[in-house]
């Protein structure tokens, strides 16, 4: 079992925090790669050239990043991670505004990139920085139902908070005292520290 990944993807980075959670052998299972250099065994086992990828060992592919982390905490956890989320639809919307705020953190990271070619928009930066800075608040106050026992929820929030830090480090996320809390608490976790995003 293959599971490909690039260092300075957050949604990757889900994935390798999980497979550590569920005590797989990174050395073992992980495989660096870059999603824009089109390597050919990375692109036969996901056509999109996204990261992340799970490969099985029938050759199977698995993507993407919400699927994986479910797979793997369902094959090796006895899903655990999983469990609280799954019948808990406020849980869920809750792991869907994180998921959210990721999705806008990447897309503001290509406006940077953008930027640097003199390609930038207003209309989408503002827009999406108006929408981290809600989204942020509003998380902020729902850490107050987050589950006490350790979850997928939890690993895709520090992954959130710590990509906030690596790309956009002009966002304060850490005047939200609750997000602050939460950070301190969990991001200690040895399946963090050894993932920590790098460009």
């Amino acid at each position: 079992m293959k599971l490909f990944y690039s260092t300075a993807s957050p949604y990757a980075r889900t994935t390798q925090v999980v497979l550590r959670e569920v005590g797989l052998s990174p050395e073992k299972h992980e495989v660096a790669t870059h999603p824009f250099n089109n390597e050919s065994a990375f692109i036969a086992a996901n056509p999109l050239a996204k990261v992340p990828c799970l490969v099985l060992d029938n050759n199977q592919s698995i993507y993407d990043s919400e699927v994986i982390g479910q797979y793997l905490d369902k094959t090796f956890n006895g899903g655990k991670l999983w469990q609280l989320l799954a019948e808990d639809w406020s849980l869920r919307t809750v792991y869907s505004h994180v998921s959210g705020l990721l999705d806008i953190c990447v897309a503001l990271r290509q406006e940077k990139m953008r930027e640097e070619e003199g390609n930038r928009s207003e209309f989408w930066w503002d827009r999406f920085v108006a929408g981290l800075d809600r989204g942020l608040i509003e998380l902020n106050k729902m850490i107050a139902e987050f589950p006490e026992s350790f979850s997928l929820l939890h690993i895709n929030t520090i992954c959130l908070l710590d990509y906030l830090s690596f790309r956009h480090p002009e966002i304060n996320w850490r005047q939200h005292q609750s997000l602050e809390d939460f950070y301190q608490r969990f991001s200690g976790r040895e399946s963090f520290l050894s993932t920590q995003p790098k460009a």
